[in-house]
């Protein structure tokens, strides 16, 4: 915690004229990839002094300083705006109309614990007398109500239960998106809840996007507290019928926009080919430099991570519930165990090791190894480490929209994202083959072969996990990587992962909790995966007809 507070206390002058972390001057790392190379990048990428790197903050900015100094360093060419090592992010943060408030009778629910302003970024929007609707749960398509009967209307949505009596946090997502509640006045989801400490934090600090407008017709939504929302509607929502009746609501809803203090910015930099035709392709090799930030509360390191080994074993993407009286027990001896090596320790920083440190660190020691070797592939290696992905995949939407070498010459795009975990601890059956591949074969089986080739060439191959590429599958992962922003300009793309875990989005996500040895073979599989796509005859054939690229990503 006073690393964090000193941290925020550094004047933009002083930070400004010394812009690496202390570290950086003295880290020293070899041509080969090596887990203590990659341990020597990591510690200094998540470290505390970088704030959690959140997009348009001074510690992403720093992040970014220090990937273009590598690069430099190593020889390769500046590949960003105007010949320089940088593509700036126009970003603005929407952040919720601090004035947001719903008011029914003698109930007046703002923003805070009770109420969160979710959606789409709005005009700020008067509600006078607006009648309330019970809608039912949005994961129940039976007891949808018509449009003609939202219309109008401030509709309140629930959350049923799904198998083993779960509410599931991805239902959120889908009520806020649905095209049925075009016509509502508001939409209003009793699931608080449901969301975890991280997700609420990153709610309330508005959301970073390059589009600076503010509709003017989209619906608002908020995201309540059930009995907020069973008192703004004037009864309890147990046994409530869709379509029942409510109160009148008055106040207001909106967003507002505020300027991000730093620059965000996309590193980009090109290993030259030794083709004199096939130098102007590229292989694109990508991770994200960005993280979520820290929060204004810290909590006990230890105690967070003994309760999530139990509780809540995906970090973020597991729901929010408190410990059942069997699971209790268990956190406690595991929270003993700790106590006895270390006393608590207040953290409030969520240092983005795995995510996605582990994919930067790993592309520079890649980077570092290629511009080391004797030959040189024969198409070049296009080297971007995006900011924005955790906010919504911008920095790779801004690069790919509008790239700084020519789109249709990018043959291929290799994205890592959280390469440094996938360990039984982490994973039920995980283990030192573990790994997740997304994409691989949707637009080129040929460019999939490449990689199963590269991959079965290593002393320790990695077993494909497949099953998150699936069409459909909950977790939506092939819309949730860098990857997918090339992939919708009909790049062959994948996205490498060794898989999610308790410190996911959780300031535990610190770097002594990564595989090093595991993490130098990912790398090592991706230089020479790389390698192979960089020096074929031709570019990967495409399978898949050419789609538009603006079209919602379908998993």
């Amino acid at each position: 915690m006073r690393l964090r507070l000193r941290f925020a206390a550094l004047s933009a002058a002083v930070l400004l004229g010394t812009p690496l972390p202390a570290r950086a001057q003295a880290a020293r790392t070899t041509a080969a990839i090596t887990p203590a190379d990659l341990r020597t990048r990591l510690f200094l990428i998540a470290d505390d002094s970088m704030g959690g790197r959140e997009p348009g903050g001074i510690g992403d900015w720093k992040a970014a300083e220090y990937i273009a100094s590598e690069f430099k360093r190593l020889g390769l060419e500046p590949a960003g705006d105007g010949g320089s090592w940088f593509q700036t992010v126009p970003f603005v943060r929407m952040k919720p109309d601090p004035a947001t408030r719903l008011i029914a009778g003698t109930v007046s629910v703002g923003v805070g614990p009770e109420l969160l302003v979710a959606g789409r970024p709005v005009t700020p929007r008067r509600l006078a007398a607006v009648p309330t609707i019970y809608g039912g749960a949005v994961n129940d398509p039976a007891g949808a109500l018509p449009a003609d009967s939202i219309a109008g209307r401030a509709v309140i949505l629930t959350i049923a239960p799904g198998p083993n009596s779960v509410r599931s946090i991805g239902a959120l997502g889908a009520a806020l998106r649905d095209p049925r509640y075009a016509r509502a006045a508001l939409v209003v989801v009793a699931a608080l809840d449901l969301l975890g400490p991280e997700r609420v934090a990153a709610i309330n600090a508005g959301r970073l996007t390059t589009d600076t407008a503010l509709s003017a017709t989209a619906v608002p939504a908020v995201i309540i507290t059930p009995a907020a929302a069973a008192a703004l509607l004037g009864r309890s929502l147990e046994g409530a019928a869709a379509g029942t009746g409510g109160r009148r609501l008055d106040g207001t809803v909106g967003f507002v926009r505020e300027p991000v203090p730093y620059p965000a910015r996309n590193v980009v930099a090109i290993l030259r080919g030794s083709d004199p035709v096939r130098r102007h392709q590229y292989v694109a090799l990508t991770a994200h430099n960005d993280h979520v930030g820290f929060d204004h509360a810290p909590v006990d390191h230890d105690s967070l991570r003994a309760f999530d080994r139990v509780v809540r074993p995906m970090g973020a993407d597991s729901p929010s519930r408190d410990a059942t009286a069997e699971e209790r027990p268990r956190i406690r001896a595991s929270l003993d165990s700790l106590r006895k090596l270390r006393p608590a320790r207040a953290d409030s920083i969520r240092n983005g090791a795995d995510d996605d440190g582990s994919g930067t660190a790993s592309i520079l020691e890649i980077a570092e190894r290629m511009a080391g070797e004797r030959s040189r592939p024969r198409r070049s290696i296009l080297f971007v480490s995006h900011t924005g992905e955790e906010v919504g995949l911008v920095g790779s939407g801004w690069f790919t929209d509008h790239p700084t070498v020519p789109r249709d010459s990018i043959v291929a795009e290799i994205d890592q994202d959280m390469v440094g975990r996938g360990t039984a601890q982490d994973l039920p059956d995980a283990g030192p083959t573990y790994l997740e591949v997304i994409g691989a074969r949707r637009l080129s089986r040929e460019f999939g072969d490449q990689l199963e080739a590269a991959n079965a060439a290593q002393p320790v191959p990695f077993v494909f996990n497949y099953a998150y590429d699936a069409p459909g599958h909950p977790l939506q992962y092939y819309c949730r990587a860098d990857h997918y922003n090339y992939a919708r300009y009909s790049i062959p793309a994948v996205a490498f992962s060794r898989g999610e875990h308790l410190d996911y989005h959780q300031v535990t996500d610190e770097p002594q909790y990564i595989d090093y040895d595991d993490m130098a073979r990912v790398s090592r599989m991706v230089h020479d995966a790389a390698l192979r796509v960089a020096d074929m005859d031709h570019r990967p054939a495409l399978d898949a007809p050419k789609r538009d690229p603006k079209e919602p990503c379908r998993q």
